[in-house]
């Protein structure tokens, strides 16, 4: 079939921006791909934050209803980790309520996040360096036995 159509104007125009679009997308692309990893592993952090965070959570409200040893509040606080915290040994409870005038008084459990395997919670999206969070994290209750 014969086109029998003229060449218009703009047709040599549209001919050279037929490329374009794959262009602007060659160029935008790593930094959009850039921008979802960092996204994604920036949340796998704060999961792990949030589960310890929750742990340590765990341990003091054991603490505060009268949890009778250290060893069973580091207990509890490990089990709540999910894996997480490694040595319970590593939890340090502030003190026990143990009902001796204990009541109002506040009781802190805490977790310093040094101590785990990789020294931290570590962030190792591609392309970017790696991010080490190194918070110490604690909960207060007041006692309540």
């Amino acid at each position: 079939m014969i086109d029998h159509r003229k060449d218009e104007p703009g047709d040599r125009i549209r001919s050279r921006e037929e490329g374009a679009s794959a262009v602007e997308f060659a160029l935008i692309a790593p930094l959009l791909f850039l921008l979802v990893f960092a996204i994604v592993y920036f949340g796998i952090a704060f999961l792990r934050m949030q589960t310890l965070r929750s742990s340590v959570r765990e341990g003091g409200r054991a603490a505060a209803v009268g949890a009778p040893t250290t060893g069973e509040i580091q207990a509890k606080v490990q089990d709540a980790s999910i894996g997480s915290i490694p040595d319970a040994g590593d939890v340090v409870v502030s003190r026990l309520c143990d009902g001796d005038g204990s009541v109002g008084e506040d009781v802190t459990v805490s977790y310093d996040t040094h101590n785990l395997p990789d020294g931290g919670i570590v962030v190792t999206a591609p392309f970017l360096p790696e991010l080490r969070l190194t918070p110490v994290i604690s909960a207060s209750f007041r006692c309540e036995v």
